[in-house]
């Protein structure tokens, strides 16, 4: 998994609603890196954002289960739509 930001600019704040997407890197300090891993939120794994709060917080579907992030959490995850991964 990269620390470092892809050059595409879609991450789970900005992404749309109800749409799969893979994670392609996880921006965050080794801390709160390793708790997104506990998560099981790491590369390569297709996530759904289900929800968005007006304070910027997101709730993301990961099978049966659902995280919620910050806004600033949620910023520093960077992610494909799985339409674009299929495409390449």
């Amino acid at each position: 998994m990269s620390s470092t930001s892809p050059s595409h600019s879609l991450t789970l704040e900005t992404c749309p609603l109800n749409t799969d997407v893979v994670i392609r890197a996880i921006a965050l300090d080794e801390r709160h890196r390793f708790r997104m891993l506990e998560l099981g939120l790491r590369d390569g794994v297709t996530v759904r954002v289900v929800q968005k709060s007006n304070f910027g917080g997101r709730v993301v579907a990961k099978g049966t289960e659902r995280i919620a992030l910050d806004e600033s959490t949620a910023r520093s995850i960077h992610v494909t739509t799985t339409t674009a991964q299929t495409a390449h």
